[in-house]
């Protein structure tokens, strides 16, 4: 379900409607001035997983999907992080913030994608990561499942990969804390892979400010 922030959770005095300007400009932003750029980048994002899905679905025997599961994979701190594709709405280029006041740190602010208003997640506050020699972030990936969506920071898109589920280890040293840290299982490869089922049921990652 989304989370409404309630007047204890908000900052007094926020123009609301000034924050729903702002989300209009960078609607028509991203849609009119970066209309042409965007295209481009989300091109180039499709054929990566594509090129990456085809590669890894001819080099998979027939009947391994029970065993295995398939993830897009991205970069945040330096490190390899992964969710499952089955719950991945979407992958969009960098998009224009709206930053919101008054919402948990780890919520960078709410974005203008294809009509629909998301909150957006940097998984660096969320799970407590390094902050150290950190990269701009290229793309946001969109976190869908039934009832609820958001996307998450990711400073590069580097494909589809297939797992072996017997091959997943539980625990990963940059991540401190195990309880909170949405941890599926680590790859041979050190990705870790991220239980999109538990983010998607944490009420507190998404801001509806209707």
């Amino acid at each position: 379900m989304t989370r409404r922030l309630s007047p204890a959770d908000r900052v007094p005095n926020i123009n609301w409607p000034d924050i729903h300007r702002q989300l209009e400009h960078s609607r028509q932003a991203m849609e009119g001035l970066a209309g042409n750029d965007r295209d481009r980048q989300e091109k180039i994002l499709r054929e990566r997983a594509a090129s990456l899905a085809a590669t890894t679905s001819s080099a998979e025997p027939a009947g391994s999907s029970n065993d295995s599961i398939e993830v897009l994979v991205f970069q945040v701190a330096g490190e390899r992080y992964a969710f499952e594709t089955a719950y991945i709405g979407k992958v969009c280029p960098m998009l224009p913030v709206t930053y919101i006041p008054g919402v948990p740190d780890y919520v960078v602010g709410i974005i203008a994608v294809y009509g629909d208003v998301l909150s957006v997640i940097d998984l660096r506050s969320l799970l407590d990561l390094p902050l150290s020699g950190l990269a701009e972030p290229e793309a946001i990936v969109v976190l869908r499942g039934e009832s609820m969506e958001f996307g998450i920071l990711a400073e590069a898109i580097l494909g589809l990969e297939r797992y072996p589920l017997e091959s997943l280890q539980p625990n990963l040293p940059t991540l401190a804390n195990i309880e909170k840290t949405y941890l599926k299982g680590v790859a041979t490869d050190r990705t870790a892979v991220l239980d999109a089922v538990q983010l998607l049921s944490d009420a507190r990652l998404v801001v509806d400010i209707d």
